[in-house]
Formats: C-alpha cells, structure tokens, sequence
C-alpha cells in the first residue's frame, strides 16, 4: 500500500505534538509539592506506573515486529464461512474490553459511585485490579495501533463518504428502510417512504452495497471509541509518568480531569455498540464474529455485499445484481 499524503501529514503533525509536549514540560516542569495518591498506596502507584510505561513500550515494539512478521492474508473462507478477524484483533478486542471493565468499576467503587464501601483494606486491592486493567489497555492499544500503523492498514477509518450511510443506518435501526430494527421494529410502509424522502432531502441515504466495514461502525463506533481511547491512554499515562518525570500540577490536573471525561465517554459509546449488537436481530452474528472470527456466507451476501464479491461469492439474486438492498425496501 503506498503511503498517502494525508497519513505524512498526520503523522508529521503527532510528532511535533510529542515534541512540543515534551519540550513544555521541560521548560514549565515543576517539583510536585505533594502527591495526591494516599501515601500508604505510594510505594503500589509507583510500582505499577513504572510496569504501566514499561508495557507502552513494549506493546510498540510488538507492534512492529508483529507487523513484519504477521503475513498479508487476503479475506479467505475456512468451512463455508468468512474470516472477518483473526485471533490476534479478537485477542486485541477483549484485551481492551477487560481492561476498561475492571478500570470502570474499579473507578466507580473507589469514588463510591456505586455505594459500596471504601474501607482502607480494600483500596490496596481495587488499586491492583484498576492497574492490571490499565496495563492490558496500555498494552494491547499500543501494539495493535503500531501494527496497524506499520502495515498501513485504515479500513476502519472512516471517510466523508461514510457519513450519509452510517446516520442511515441508525435509523435503518428504527425500521426506517425496510429490515426489522430494534426488537424486530419495523414501520409502515407509508411511514418508511416519508421519512426516506425527508431524510433523502437532507442528503442522508443508505448504500446498497456495504463493503466489510459497515459506514455506521466506522463513524459512530470504531472512530469515537478509538479517539477517546488515545484520550484516556494519553491522560493515564501522563499520570503514571508523574512518578518518574517532572509534570506541572496544572497539566495533572487538567489530565485528571480529561481521564474521567473520556472514561465516561468511552462507556456511553460501548453501551451504545453493545445496544446495536444485542437489540438488532440481524447484528447478532456480530458477536459470533468476534468470538470465532467468522460470518455465515448468508449474512455476508446480505450484509456485506461488496465485501462477498471480494470474497468471490456474490449475490446472485435478480435484486442484488441491479444494485439493490436484498433486504428489502419501504414498498415491499
């Protein structure tokens, strides 16, 4: 794949920000005057900051030599049924799902949100669980985005083109364009073709052919998720980082600050992904994929035509030929 003006300019523009990051805190570093950790939990925030940075680092270099050695694999079939993601993105997956997991809950315990208690011979252990979550998000992210970055690979990243469908889809969700939505909701027809007009009138419109991405995961889960990911990751580890460098107290706060912002964000967008999956009867296989890496061909050809031609097992039906949704439409 050739490199794209646009990825130098981006990566040319994170360059300069972690050098001009670093350079601030050079010229603007402070000795912190006292920690905001409880002292007696010092000695484990110190420990486990340090394996924190540690595994960055090493997650990057996995990256890399992950992505020499990982070999380009065309989209295959393995038992009649398509490879959508191989054990090492499922293992990515669920390492950053368990990760955010145990560090939400543990946040919300430790802030009392939940109304559990805080007693002081608890807080050693919800510490441990909360840095072992960090540590598999750290870890996982790093290597993965290196891997990715290193071999090029941005199917996921979504373009201008990609909008119109994925807010199309969100309401393909309420029944809007002929499948069953939500708990198998579906409207009228009279109702769809009107609000197929006026959503059309604004220029939002499904495609009829979606490739193995859909549009709505890259805009509105893949895109936003990631964005807040680096936020929270970014924001952790300049406050693991406090521990060995010099930080200003109004950049830990302000990182404090971002932390839980973007943890909050990170969970309204998964609890979001989790509805689509678990509400919408045709996303179930969703779930399958990411467990076993692999999509029944009838739902492929279904839901991701463009992508069963690349596979070589197009939709032979009269209404897919001519470029039409096979599931159906408002007049059916």
């Amino acid at each position: 794949m050739k490199t794209k003006a646009v990825a130098v300019f981006a990566d040319l523009i994170l360059v300069a920000l972690v050098l001009g990051g670093a350079l601030w805190l050079l010229l603007n570093g402070q000795t912190p005057v006292a920690w905001t950790t409880d002292r007696s939990l010092l000695p484990l925030s110190v420990d486990w900051s340090r394996i924190i940075l540690l595994l960055t680092a090493a997650g990057v270099v996995l990256g890399v030599v992950l992505a020499a050695v990982r070999r380009r694999r065309a989209d295959r079939l393995v038992g009649g049924e398509a490879v959508r993601y191989d054990r090492y993105e499922r293992l990515v997956h669920w390492a950053l799902a368990l990760g955010f997991l145990l560090d939400f809950v543990t946040a919300a315990w430790l802030l009392r949100w939940l109304g559990l208690p805080n007693a002081a011979e608890l807080r050693p252990t919800l510490y441990l669980v909360h840095f072992i979550g960090a540590s598999l998000i750290v870890f996982a992210a790093a290597s993965f985005a290196t891997s990715s970055r290193v071999r090029g690979e941005d199917a996921l990243f979504p373009r201008w083109r990609d909008l119109s469908p994925a807010i199309a889809r969100l309401f393909g969700y309420l029944g809007v364009y002929g499948q069953a939505g939500v708990l198998g909701m579906r409207l009228p027809a009279s109702w769809q073709r009107g609000l197929q007009g006026a959503l059309a009138a604004f220029g939002v419109k499904p495609v009829a052919r979606e490739g193995k991405f859909l549009a709505v995961e890259k805009v509105f889960s893949f895109t936003p998720l990631a964005l807040l990911s680096l936020a929270v990751i970014g924001t952790g580890l300049l406050k693991a980082g406090r521990y060995f460098f010099v930080v200003p107290p109004e950049a830990l706060s302000w990182a404090t600050w971002l932390h839980g912002l973007s943890t909050w964000g990170v969970l309204v967008i998964v609890g979001a992904h989790l509805a689509a999956i678990f509400l919408v009867p045709r996303n179930w296989t969703g779930l399958r994929a990411m467990v076993t890496g692999r999509i029944g061909l009838h739902h492929v050809r279904e839901e991701f035509p463009a992508w069963a031609d690349e596979l070589g097992q197009p939709d032979d039906r009269p209404a897919a030929r001519e470029g039409l949704p096979a599931h159906g439409t408002a007049g059916d």
